[in-house]
């Protein structure tokens, strides 16, 4: 075989790709990044441009430093660092060439190879296959927990891949060393590629300008979608846009805002405040690019943009402000705008994006289904049930299914979504599997990390359950799993069905060596929970224990509400204790639905962030499990400290957190802090008595009634407040919220007798 046969396959495959709307991979193997690599990339990449009767074209070249230098002499394209990819996202280019001869980080690999469009190339620079069964990138040095060294990592993630790569479809392989030809072309076409356009004819309000700038027939019904969407008759409207990467839901976004504009000027008589929502600005250009293009349709040319950098956040005009913003600071700008767009939904916190929306009238969401923005099948399964459970609002849904940069069918996408596993899917489970379940018919295991990549269905039913989770997914988490020594996979399973999927991390047992660079404020690899106990309690016996940490866990969406979260934390707890572990623990957003998961669970919570995440705009909360009885008393001490910390952050820092989870973190104390008694003088008594006989109002007894509210949340005894008055109490006295935020009159009185109730817990019934 020679460079001729290589040729010949290159021809078929863009003749080929070009017919179908599809795109095809190179592998160029080498042992060498070198010159002469770079001359044969270059041979095949002019060569596809004369099979498709071009004479250039926009090529992407991605990889590290050395190739960038090399390449920059022989190719005439964008040269970019890996580190640079996630400002290509979203942007097309017509090929790519790629260098994989150090391996790859996978979420480059998935944000690289989506940019290219139909017709398309992408070739790849990879070092000899055999050589994939043993390659260890850089980025694993990075990822590897201390005290592993990369000497631990286990390299599954690229034996899958190259099994994979060798199997697909649409992929040629080429040995340059040997000059042979491993993997000819392949593709037989299943379906059309593309679905015609018809632009409706009878139409009432979006002008057929704004129709032409749709790219699939999918994003027409779209529009069709809003021709109506005003004349809803209830409160409160909301759509819901789905999709797959790639298939312009953000595109399709930007076209039908200018319409969205028109019909609420028209109405409100002023400027259409619209805030456009998303984890960050990079994912949002294209719907500012199509906005514009929209605008000058709709004939509203004479706009203003600001720009951060060079990104684009605001446009603005005589017709309307619309700007974007993270979803921290949405929570708080949402009601006063007139239009919420959300994109990207899936990777925002489901509290969150209640909060955003909850005074605005209309709201469009965007969730990508599948990928590494977010998982939309989780939005739907979470936010959207309850969405649709508000009778005050009217819910459209659809869902985007064709791609728009190439044709349905596409060879490469079914290929990157096998290699990175975005479209796994769990288990299917008939009635036997049910009937297991609701007779407590479960097993639970240790997977072998072996098996799991060499059993695809085994993998794909663990992972898929992630997918259809409340978890914001990125093709790196499978990689952390099965290539990181100190990660685990346990499962619950039912008729040999994955119904409960668990990835673990082993952390701790430092020397005190390392437990000294800590204290000086050095910043381990992995090893999360130790080091924030000792850096925030400086606990320094903490770090030399062992303990592991519940990265993810996660419930057939089947099976939720059922108890097999619970059984698989205590199968857990036990599994872990077998192996002499000091402690359990984890991280998670909160919300009052987990927090309350994790305390029932014997868990107690030890650290929260002091302010939220501002890509998904949640708290993280830290919760721990001892596993010994002699632990039991230190991580009671740690959750002491942290209560009373709370009851001061409640005042400033965590001020905007849910009332309900506010609460449930004071009561989560395990053991009396140590504060001072509130003392009161007779002239302080008297006018708290006068207070509980309605003589007086709150306002003037705050300042005895708040110090007193701390120190009852420092002490594990309670008195019998409802839950109601619970969180009066805590809003108004902790939070110092307004009493409009606590129900008015309503909340007025539930304080004076949450009060009483307190003041008799302190004082006793004497002092009644």
């Amino acid at each position: 075989m020679t460079v001729r046969n290589l040729m010949g396959e290159v021809e078929k495959a863009s003749k080929t790709a070009a017919e179908n709307r599809h795109r095809y991979m190179v592998f160029v193997c080498s042992k060498e990044l070198d010159e002469r690599i770079i001359k044969l990339v270059r041979k095949v990449y002019r060569h596809h441009l004369k099979c498709q009767g071009k004479k250039t074209s926009r090529l992407l070249i991605a990889g590290r430093s050395k190739f960038g230098e090399i390449a920059e002499r022989y190719l005439d394209g964008e040269i970019i660092h890996y580190r640079e990819s996630s400002k290509v996202l979203g942007q097309t280019y017509d090929d790519l060439v790629v260098d994989f001869t150090e391996g790859f980080h996978p979420n480059d690999l998935g944000i690289l190879a989506e940019t290219v469009r139909e017709g398309g190339v992408i070739v790849a620079i990879s070092p000899p296959l055999n050589e994939w069964y043993s390659l260890k990138g850089r980025w694993h040095g990075d990822l590897v927990s201390e005290p592993y060294t990369v000497g631990d990592v286990e390299p599954r993630f690229y034996r899958r891949f190259i099994e994979k790569t060798r199997s697909a479809e649409g992929i040629i392989i080429f040995d340059a060393d040997r000059r042979k030809l491993i993997r000819e072309y392949r593709f037989e076409k299943k379906f059309e590629s593309r679905e015609k356009i018809l632009i409706p004819e009878e139409k009432k309000e979006i002008k057929r300008k704004l129709y032409k700038l749709c790219a699939t027939q999918d994003q027409i019904r779209v529009l069709e979608l809003f021709e109506d969407f005003f004349e809803k008759n209830r409160e409160k409207k909301a759509v819901v846009i789905t999709a797959n990467r790639g298939r312009g839901k953000t595109a399709v976004l930007g076209i039908v805002t200018p319409h969205i504009i028109s019909k609420l000027e028209r109405t409100l008589k002023r400027p259409v405040r619209i805030l456009l929502v998303a984890p960050n600005p990079q994912s949002v250009q294209v719907y500012f690019e199509f906005l514009k293009k929209a605008l000058v349709r709709q004939g509203m040319k004479n706009f203003t943009e600001k720009r951060s950098g060079d990104l684009v956040t605001v446009i603005n005009s005589r017709f309307a402000r619309v700007e974007y913003a993270v979803p921290a600071r949405a929570m708080v700008e949402g009601e006063f705008a007139d239009v919420v767009i959300i994109d990207e939904a899936a990777g925002i916190d489901v509290p969150v994006l209640f909060k955003i929306v909850d005074r605005v009238r209309y709201a469009v969401f965007s969730s990508t289904v599948h990928g590494y923005e977010g998982t939309g099948r989780g939005f739907a399964i979470r936010f959207l049930k309850k969405l649709e459970q508000d009778e005050r609002t009217d819910v459209e849904k659809i869902e985007l299914k064709e791609p728009i940069r190439y044709g349905s069918g596409d060879p490469i996408e079914e290929w990157l979504y096998d290699v990175l596993l975005l479209n796994a899917q769990p288990a299917e489970l008939n009635e036997e599997d049910m009937e297991k379940v609701n007779n407590g018919e479960l097993e639970f295991e240790e997977i072998d990390k072996d098996e799991l990549i060499e059993n695809d269905d085994l993998l794909r039913e663990f992972f898929g359950i992630y997918v259809l989770a409340h978890y914001r997914n990125r093709p790196s988490d499978l990689v952390i799993l099965l290539d990181m020594p100190n990660h685990i996979p346990l499962r619950v399973k039912v008729n040999g069905k994955t119904v409960c999927a668990l990835h673990v991390a082993i952390e701790g047992g430092m020397d005190q060596e390392t437990v000294k660079k800590l204290a000086d404020g050095y910043k381990p690899k992995g090893q999360i929970i130790p080091d924030l106990i000792l850096k925030h309690y400086w606990d320094y016996e903490f770090p030399e224990l062992k303990g592991v940490r519940i990265v993810r866990i996660a419930t057939h969406p089947l099976l939720m509400d059922m108890g097999i979260g619970s059984y698989a934390l205590s199968m857990l707890v036990r599994w872990s204790a077998e192996r002499d572990m000091d402690w359990a623990g984890s991280g998670f957003g909160i919300s009052p639905e987990l927090l309350r998961f994790w305390i029932r669970n014997g868990f107690v919570p030890v650290h929260i962030t002091p302010q939220r995440n501002e890509v998904s705009g949640e708290y993280t909360v830290i919760v721990l499990k001892a596993l010994k009885m002699h632990i039991e008393s230190k991580i009671e001490a740690i959750n002491s400290e942290f209560v009373r910390r709370v009851i001061e952050y409640l005042g400033d820092e965590l001020r905007d957190i849910e009332v309900e989870t506010a609460t449930g973190l004071l009561n989560s104390l395990k053991k009396d802090v140590n504060v001072l008694h509130p003392g009161y003088t007779r002239i302080e008594k008297r006018r708290m008595k006068k207070y509980f006989q309605g003589h007086s109002l709150f306002e003037y007894i705050s300042d005895i009634a708040r110090p007193l509210v701390r120190y009852y949340y420092s002490k594990t005894s309670r008195a019998d407040l409802d839950e109601d008055e619970e969180k009066i109490l805590v809003a108004k006295c902790l939070m110092m919220r307004d009493w409009r935020e606590v129900d008015g009159g309503r909340a007025y009185r539930g304080m004076m007798r949450a009060l009483k109730k307190i003041w008799e817990w302190y004082y006793g019934a004497e002092e009644d």
